[in-house]
């Protein structure tokens, strides 16, 4: 029986620093596992050195805060108040003892997890409420349906090239195949590149893609039991740098994450196999510490659903769609670019693009590798920091992390008054602060680069074709940007007619409370 000493309060686990909480979190399942935990062992765990302060300094808050008591040297035990803690860390983290659904042998799920939308589920209806769509959605998409009503809009005819320069995950893309439209999307991420590609790929071999799926998931449920006793590829656990790799994933998380990768890496089939790493990435992202609003922030005391029955689901959703798909045979075809669209003109000849519609990135500060940090690892993408720098230099830089040395688009925005007015306001707001320097220049380089996908398209598109961006007003350091105005301004400037821009929707600014306008700006070849 482990020993329980009874404090009066217990400290709120949210409130710990990430360290406290990893540390906390291995001392308990060494209790549970009746073993001593040693300083050689956390400083493992963590990446600290072992006669390190900040993780000496860690281990002891935790006895102040009333979540231990003891030491390293004498031992740990539990206090009475932070049991029901101790027994959700154990159960979260016990993936020896775990019972793991078997649904996805039979393909089901408890619930009707994806009912019937309509007897007849036309292609507006699909899109309308996220066919494939909701494989993989992501921060910043627009809704499905916009899509549609542009492409009816402006008339855009069957066959017709639809080109999406930030293809995100896929949204444009995949609207665009389901009114028969061809289409093609650029993105500087490859694992948005890889997304957008397999959400537009549907001629799959449901049967095999079946057999696959029952296969791989057998393996599992007999596998991860003895995990530790097989050799596995350790990929992504060991190219990730530690510290990060932790602060996304639990230990046992990792483990479930790591034996699923290498299972699916052995399926033969390279269409199922990039369809069970797009269920794996998603569900791993989904069952991680993570949280994105605001900004990337890790809650390891967060309840989340459990990675295998996100896996399980997402998979059986992925093969009802697909059979909902291809009961309509006729589709566009999708092409999938791993580059920055300023480099559209090494891909599409002039005079080809019928439209082009998009939401590009906005100055907002948000840096969307560090968003997609863990499945660009997982999914063996990056290997290491340089690898993830190379891609953040080719992104449209609305944030200050996209900002390199060699960066120098500001040239091309200067001389657009507006740029060079709010670029003044916002350096007259940080001249005086240790924060802030940067966002006059990332402002200056974000419409430096927009001004480039603006002319980069102009000789691509057929006369008479328009470009749509959806795309929202700023505030950075309380001062405005519009947005909106200054990219019709550009377009202008190189040459597109009727520009114009009208409402699509009033968002908050998250800096400051004020509301902003997302708005549809529309130019013309």
């Amino acid at each position: 029986m482990m020993p329980v000493i009874v404090k009066e309060k217990l400290a709120t686990p949210n409130n710990l620093p990430f360290l406290q909480a990893q540390v906390l979190q291995k001392i308990y399942f060494d209790l549970f596992e009746h073993k001593k935990t040693t300083v050689e062992e956390l400083s493992e765990l963590t990446d600290y050195p072992k006669d390190s302060k900040i993780l000496n300094d860690a281990i002891a808050a935790l006895a102040e805060k009333g979540f231990l008591d003891g030491n390293l040297i004498t031992g740990f035990s539990i206090s009475e108040n932070s049991l029901d803690l101790f027994s959700k860390i154990v159960k979260k983290n016990d993936y020896k003892h775990k019972k793991y659904s078997t649904n996805i042998l039979q393909f089901t799920t408890p619930e009707n997890f994806i009912p019937k939308l309509f007897k007849e589920e036309t292609i507006s209806e699909l899109n309308k409420y996220g066919t494939i769509h909701k494989w993989y959605d992501y921060l910043e998409d627009f809704p499905f349906s916009l899509i549609e009503d542009k492409i009816k809009e402006y008339k855009i005819k069957p066959n017709s090239l639809v080109v999406e320069p930030f293809a995100g995950s896929g949204t444009t893309c995949i609207s665009a195949n389901f009114f028969r439209c061809n289409s093609i999307g650029f993105d500087a991420n490859p694992l948005m590149t890889f997304i957008s590609e397999v959400k537009t790929t549907w001629d799959i071999d449901l049967a095999l893609y079946k057999e696959q799926v029952i296969k791989a998931a057998e393996q599992f449920l007999e596998k991860i039991y003895y995990y530790d006793s097989i050799k596995f590829k350790k990929g992504f656990l060991e190219n990730m740098p530690k510290k990060e790799l932790n602060q996304w994933l639990s230990p046992a998380l990792q483990k479930e994450v790591n034996l699923l990768k290498n299972l699916i890496d052995d399926i033969p089939d390279k269409k199922v196999k990039k369809l069970l790493l797009l269920a794996l990435s998603k569900s791993c992202l989904d069952a991680s510490y993570v949280s994105f609003c605001p900004g990337t922030t890790f809650y390891p005391f967060r309840e989340k659903e459990e990675l295998w029955d996100l896996f399980t689901k997402k998979v059986i959703q992925i093969f009802e769609d697909l059979k909902k798909v291809q009961k309509h045979n006729h589709y566009g075809k999708s092409t999938l670019i791993n580059d920055t669209c300023l480099n559209a003109s090494k891909h599409i000849k002039p005079l080809k693009i019928d439209f082009i519609i998009t939401s590009p990135p906005y100055p907002n500060d948000l840096e969307y590798t560090r968003q997609t940090r863990l499945e660009m690892y997982l999914l063996d993408f990056v290997k290491n920091m340089d690898e993830v720098q190379q891609i953040k230099k080719k992104m449209v830089k609305g944030s200050t992390k996209l900002i390199f040395k060699e960066s120098n688009s500001e040239v091309f925005a200067l001389k657009f008054k507006d740029v060079k007015i709010v670029s003044d306001k916002i350096y007259e707001q940080t001249k005086d602060k240790n924060w802030g320097f940067d966002y006059p220049r990332m402002v200056r380089e974000y419409f430096g680069d927009m001004y480039l996908c603006l002319k980069e398209f102009y000789p691509l598109l057929k006369k008479n074709a328009h470009f749509l961006l959806v795309v929202g007003d700023q505030t950075v350091k309380g001062v405005y940007i519009p947005v909106c105005d200054i990219l019709i301004e550009m377009a202008q400037e190189i040459g597109y007619r009727n520009c114009k821009k009208e409402l699509f929707r009033m968002r908050r600014s998250t800096g400051h409370n004020v509301l902003l306008p997302e708005e549809i700006v529309t130019i013309e070849k």
